[in-house]
């Protein structure tokens, strides 16, 4: 045996770098054979290019949304670790906010958890300088950094001692964007003093960049201790009250611990409040939620991985249309190269190797596929990130593209390359290379089973198309079905307005001074009907609510009386509002607080309190069998108070005189255009009292445009129409590209015919039967696959049915009618073929 030469490679190294390097150099043969190929033919190029960029960048603005919203971690150290807790009670199975109390006892008594932190949300009157505003601040608890490893980026932080009492500790922690926007970002802010709420408050720090809140969605102006929350009227006893469900918990999970055993751990400590505190905890549910689920409420941890998930289906469908509609594409492509392939197997190269080549070339299609969606769906991404909710709430969605983004977007490239490449490269591979030659590549071998391919590629766009258009149309009319649906008042011509004179720290009777003057200027000025306050306004983002109890009535161990919402309204506010009184009266100066307490309730509720029974002069209490009683003097229809998607809810109003609150919504009915006096209504605010904020001054047709109305449906009916709209261009590219395609090759076929005596209107049939055929059957697959795929969509529909009869019916109308006039081209073209020139096509 030889010696083996020392510095040599091995054998059979030797014979693994040799066949390294014919890989690579087969490889980079095939990458430039496949770009002058692609340069040969450019405008097909910037066409498969520009359909591949459209279904991947709508891939990719979809994928955004979802990171940003459900799997982009929270930009704090170990977010894995965090979890959302919230419970649910008898009266509101949706998980929602943990009062402070019970956020106490998990604390202390919890072993899954290393840390646990709490915060509510809230606008603030602030003044500083000469300058007032609202702003949107965080009550944190002491811990609230410290757990989330947040650090300053100016001064200090709300140091653990903080907040633990009502009104302790007054100090303010800036956001970035605030300080920089509001601040200028001046690092003197720091130890300045301010007014919030009517108190001295002074600035400790500015927090880091990164870091904008740990509520998703909203942009964070400051942070304030949890003492503090005491100073609005809701939460004046937030410390004690056991029912008060308004914090938002996170905990950090211990190395080790999974989230059924925290979940267990806290449903046995939830056992124990119940018994202990049976009033306010019996029937408490506890749950636990990864943070990223849990955005921006509890209560959207099941409902948004169902609606991320149906979003990504839709538009994967875009894809995948796409997607057939190239690879129908590079089959006709294919055929066309069917003899210069047959040539390259005649000089010895494989199949392997051929298929090979195609697949390069459909890599590199995918590659300028990819790169056109990243342009298109940074584009989308940009109009998405300026979307704001109407009604002054900071919204914010951070659509940055991270390694996820650029992850998903390559394996949709990868994936989209293998899909239109493969089947062309497999097809072109199994051609019959005597036949090809023979023939002199006229067309590929096996025909028929070539077109079947090609018809079957088109079904799947259609029945494609079909799902997006159904979806499309189901949340459009959806969203028709909102805007038409019976609020309970009047959206016309009226305006509403908020101030809070306790942001200026004034006291009630210097408040109540100030409202009865600001309502006789407003009402004196010309155009305006009537004037009326109230605490909340409908589709606002602040409500009350509780239990109810009818006079005399009983309740059975373990019941709590009736869930209600309410709201405290002035006078006329009823006629105001445009809300109809069926019965009763509406309140007047003479309801006082030294008079009978009365209310006006809406129908639900009378059903409810006294099923069968006329409510009128009856009596219910908010506080339980201890009283104060309401009279029931009005009942109204039942409306919409809170939430577009709410289901008929029980409610009733109370007068303002009767039940005092600082913070006033003005409502305005104008006998013209709202909007033209909104200016005159906040000067006559400040000729009162210039220091004083006016915010969300806003027609009711702009409300109605926020998150709790018509918002979330107009992005579901904006999203699926665009999908649909996509969708349906390339079926219907795709539609015209076949059968065009088909009457060419038929040519010779369409001469006989005419030959032999057949009539244009018969040709026309014939090419128009082909494609109409094709179109009805993919119409019946995408029908029969909206429907499994509506049963999900249910939840996220107003007033519409998965399987409304006239979405269907109009779609597929859609569908034949754009159809016939993609096959309508090319069958008028073959009806003009002249025979003798057709004949000699051979």
């Amino acid at each position: 045996m030889p010696a083996h030469v020392a510095g040599a490679p091995k054998p059979g190294c030797t014979d693994r770098l040799n066949r390294r390097g014919n890989v690579m150099e087969t490889f980079w043969q095939d990458l430039r054979y496949g770009v002058r190929m692609l340069a040969r033919t450019p405008v097909l190029t910037v066409i498969i290019a520009i359909t591949l960029g459209l279904g991947i960048g709508a891939n990719t603005a979809i994928f955004s949304v979802v990171n940003a919203l459900v799997l982009r971690p929270m930009a704090v150290p170990n977010p894995e670790e965090l979890t959302v807790l919230a419970i649910s009670h008898p009266g509101n199975e949706e998980p929602h906010g943990i009062s402070y109390p019970d956020f106490q006892d998990y604390r202390k008594e919890s072993s899954a958890f290393s840390e646990f932190a709490a915060f509510d949300l809230g606008f603030v009157g602030v003044t500083h300088g000469e300058r007032s505003e609202r702003m949107m601040v965080s009550y944190v608890t002491g811990d609230y950094f410290k757990m989330l490893g947040v650090k300053p980026l100016l001064g200090r932080l709300i140091l653990p001692t903080e907040g633990l009492s009502a009104g302790a500790d007054p100090v303010m922690v800036l956001g970035y964007d605030c300080w920089k926007r509001k601040f200028n970002g001046d690092p003197g802010v720091i130890s300045q003093s301010m007014r919030v709420m009517g108190h001295a408050v002074t600035i400790v720090g500015v927090v880091s960049a990164s870091f904008t809140g740990a509520y998703s969605v909203v942009l964070m102006d400051g942070y304030l201790p949890m003492g503090m929350n005491t100073y609005t009227p809701d939460n004046a006893e937030v410390f004690t009250k056991r029912d008060n469900h308004s914090l938002h918990v996170l905990a950090r999970l211990k190395p080790g611990a999974t989230l059924k055993q925290a979940q267990a751990s806290l449903a046995v400590i939830a056992d124990h409040l119940a018994a202990q505190y049976p009033d306010t905890d019996k029937g408490n549910k506890i749950y636990v939620f990864p943070e990223h689920l849990a955005r921006p409420e509890p209560s959207s941890a099941q409902q948004n991985p169902l609606v991320a998930g149906i979003f990504l289906i839709l538009v994967g469908l875009v894809l995948l249309v796409a997607c057939v509609n190239v690879t129908n594409i590079l089959l006709a492509r294919a055929a066309a190269r069917e003899k210069e392939l047959a040539i390259r197997a005649a000089m010895g190269a494989g199949r392997a190797r051929l298929v090979r080549q195609l697949l390069t070339e459909g890599g590199m299609l995918a590659l300028l596929g990819g790169l056109t969606g990243l342009l298109f769906g940074w584009w989308a991404s940009l109009g998405l990130q300026r979307i704001q909710i109407p009604g002054g709430i900071p919204f914010r969605i951070e659509l940055s593209f991270d390694w996820r983004s650029f992850g998903y977007v390559a394996a949709v490239a990868l994936a989209s390359g293998i899909l239109v490449g493969l089947v062309p490269a497999l097809r072109a591979s199994r051609s019959d290379l005597n036949q090809t030659l023979r023939e002199g590549g006229r067309g590929m071998g096996g025909g028929i089973e070539r077109h079947r391919l090609r018809n079957i590629l088109v079904i799947s766009q259609v029945a494609g198309s079909m799902i997006l258009l159904i979806a499309g149309g189901l949340f459009i009319r959806s969203l028709g079905s909102a805007q038409t649906a019976n609020l309970g008042f009047r959206t016309d011509h009226l305006i509403s307005l908020s101030v809070d004179p306790s942001q200026i720290n004034f006291d009630r009777p210097q408040t109540d001074q100030f409202y009865r003057e600001l309502e006789g200027r407003v009402r004196a000025l010309p155009g305006v009907m009537s004037a009326s306050f109230a605490f909340s306004t409908p589709m606002g983002y602040y409500n009350l609510g509780g239990r109810v109890i009818a006079e005399g009535q009983t309740l059975a161990p373990g019941e709590k009386g009736i869930i209600t919402g309410w709201n405290f309204v002035g006078t006329e506010y009823l006629r105001t509002m445009g809300v109809r009184l069926l019965r009763g009266r509406e309140f007047t100066e003479s309801d006082t607080e030294k008079s009978q307490p009365v209310a006006v309730i809406n129908e639900q509720l009378a059903r409810k309190l006294w099923p069968g029974q006329d409510a009128m002069g009856k009596r219910f209490s908010m506080n339980g069998a201890k009283g104060p009683y309401l009279e029931v003097v009005g009942i109204t229809p039942t409306g919409k108070y809170g939430y577009m998607f709410e289901e008929p809810m029980p409610y009733f109003f109370a007068p303002l005189t009767q039940n005092y609150q600082s913070l006033h919504v003005m409502q305005v009915r104008t006998s013209g255009p709202p909007t033209s006096l909104a200016s005159a209504f906040q000067t006559t605010v400040h000729e009162m009292q210039p220091s004083l904020p006016v915010y969300d001054v806003m027609t009711m047709e702009e409300r109605l445009q926020g998150g709790n109305g018509f918002f979330l449906l107009q992005m579901g009916a904006l999203f699926a129409g665009a999908l649909g709209g996509l969708g349906l261009v390339l079926a219907v590219v795709g539609v015209y590209g076949v059968v065009s395609y088909s009457a060419t090759q038929r040519t010779h076929e369409i001469g006989v015919r005419m030959a032999l005596g057949a009539q244009r209107g018969d040709i026309l049939q014939m090419v128009l039967r082909q494609g109409l055929i094709l179109v009805a059957v993919g119409i019946g697959i995408g029908a029969a696959a909206a429907l499994g795929l509506g049963r999900f969509m249910t939840n996220l529909l107003f007033g519409i049915k998965p399987h409304d009869p006239l979405t269907y019916s109009l779609v597929s109308l859609l569908l034949v009618t754009v159809a016939v006039v993609a096959c309508l081209i090319p069958a008028r073209r073959a009806t003009r073929v002249d025979p003798m020139i057709a004949l000699r096509y051979e």
